[in-house]
């Protein structure tokens, strides 16, 4: 009897240590992340009322029908929808996508989508100002979901198109023309 009590209690620690383990850890990417940011990095973040006189020490909470309408008054324009400290190779220095845009005559949205590793942003140079996708805009909480609609209303599809094209949209007198993943190869 002893035995099988030893056995079940094992059984039960085995079912509940892993489950206290996934409590304790935090997990980061899953939503926006905006719980775990510090008061200091809250009070950056406001809801976009316009674009004109835009800090470069805020970052404006936004939806893809509000850019869509800013879209509207450039000939041609960039949005770089990005993801704070991604390690991949697809993903540069804002700095980078700031030169290629002046290089090339864009104007430049850089949009993050989510606020998970934000210090990594803000230690960057760059001038640009940053939005970042309003995911209650969408009524959604996942990242991977709210970032999805952005994505498709930006591409003017519908928000069940589960397509990924890449994360650099092009636009030209607000018409949507492309999406690629990484900046195009410059010519020599």
């Amino acid at each position: 009897m002893k035995k099988k009590i030893n056995n079940d209690c094992l059984r039960i620690m085995m079912f509940i240590l892993p489950i206290l383990f996934l409590i304790s850890c935090s997990i980061r990417g899953f939503t926006n992340d905006y719980g775990k940011l510090t008061p200091k990095e809250k009070s950056k973040i406001i809801q976009l009322k316009k674009f004109e006189n835009l800090s470069q020490d805020t970052i404006y909470k936004i939806n893809a029908i509000q850019l869509k309408e800013e879209l509207l008054k450039y000939d041609f324009a960039m949005v770089y929808e990005f993801t704070n400290g991604c390690s991949s190779e697809f993903c540069r220095p804002l700095v980078v996508y700031e030169n290629y845009a002046k290089k090339h005559h864009y104007k430049l949205f850089m949009v993050m989508n989510g606020f998970a590793n934000l210090d990594r942003t803000l230690s960057q140079n760059f001038t640009s100002p940053l939005f970042a996708i309003d995911g209650d805009y969408y009524k959604k909480r996942i990242r991977a979901v709210y970032t999805q609609y952005f994505d498709n209303e930006l591409r003017d599809k519908s928000f069940k198109d589960k397509e990924w094209l890449g994360n650099l949209f092009f636009f030209e007198h607000g018409k949507y023309i492309k999406t690629l993943n990484d900046l195009p190869k410059e010519e020599k």
